[in-house]
């Protein structure tokens, strides 16, 4: 599992933008063909690679910190699941590994948006402009996560983060821009986002892909709160994303959707305390592999075992 993102909000692009290449050019004129992924370890010793690797890929893409082109591992101590429009990811408190800054297990609830659309000062990439890679799908989401840690057994909200979609059309030597998380009560965060460079990585199997970058904010919740937020979370509003340049030009305007947010904390609470999570996440899931629709909607799974739901979010409703 990739690092998670630090309170260095450049760090934190970097780990979000720095997507790897899985093409590059061999001479001028002549593309060179797709190379490996990392990723390919995390399946490496199973058997039925077909069933395994879209679930792990899945259970990568609900973290913000996981990169989906490393070896993320085996997805034992962790669990993830969506409800509503609202996706969570947790590590037990043995996998999270900070040493001696031991905040307890944790949990990410994310809110994804995907209809971002620009104004003058810039705009996200259009499908035919996305990395060509597995970070892809994050390239072109606007992402609002809220971090839970559990330094006495009970989840508490300690961060906020917020990292945007690859935007292009940014002008030159533009660095920061403002932005505005709105609910129904007005704004509800508001922050200088630093940005940065998104990585370089062809597209179309190797044309070369416009200028771009990545734009990020982060707060510490825990001794700095945002209750208006986690409140409209909680009500499961629907919130409004709004990044603008320094003379107020429209970069991005984006829609979030917090229905399902309190169920989304308790499933995750509820897998951070199933012994079953100790388990890797293809072990875990082999009882349930090629289950059918309706199975899924009529059986009551354990918490630590929902990772293995193959539907998308749309089939669950």
């Amino acid at each position: 599992m990739a690092t998670m993102f630090g309170t260095s909000r450049f760090r934190a692009v970097g780990s979000a933008a720095g997507l790897a290449l899985i093409a590059t050019l061999a001479t001028a004129c002549e593309p060179k063909g797709p190379t490996r992924a990392a990723s390919d370890a995390v399946v490496s010793d199973v058997a039925d690679k077909g069933a395994a690797w879209p679930l792990l890929l899945a259970h990568c893409l609900r973290s913000p910190a996981c990169d989906p082109m490393s070896d993320f591992g085996d997805g034992a101590g962790e669990a993830s699941n969506g409800v509503g429009s609202v996706v969570w990811f947790v590590q037990a408190r043995d996998k999270v590994g900070e040493g001696g800054q031991d905040y307890g297990a944790k949990a990410e609830l994310s809110l994804l948006g995907v209809r971002g659309v620009g104004g003058k000062a810039g705009r996200p990439l259009t499908i035919d402009e996305l990395p060509d890679n597995l970070g892809g799908a994050r390239a072109k989401r606007s992402t609002l996560t809220i971090d839970y840690r559990a330094p006495s057994g009970t989840l508490e909200p300690y961060s906020l983060q917020i990292i945007s979609p690859f935007l292009t059309g940014i002008a030159k030597g533009v660095d920061e821009a403002k932005l505005e998380i709105v609910g129904a009560e007005g704004v509800l965060f508001s922050a200088t986002a630093g940005g940065m460079a998104a990585a370089e990585t062809p597209v179309n199997g190797g044309y070369k892909a416009p200028d771009a970058m990545v734009f990020y904010a982060s707060q510490n919740i825990r001794d700095e709160p945002l209750p208006k937020l986690l409140t409209a979370l909680a009500e499961g509003e629907s919130l409004s994303l709004r990044l603008k340049a320094a003379d107020g030009e429209t970069m991005l305007q984006d829609a979030l959707y917090a229905d399902g947010y309190v169920a989304a904390l308790e499933q995750a609470s509820a897998a951070l305390n199933d012994a079953g999570i100790a388990t890797p996440i293809v072990e875990r899931c082999a009882p349930l592999m090629g289950k059918d629709d309706a199975f899924w909607r009529a059986a009551t799974i354990v918490p630590a075992s929902t990772v293995c739901d193959p539907r998308l979010t749309d089939q669950r409703r």
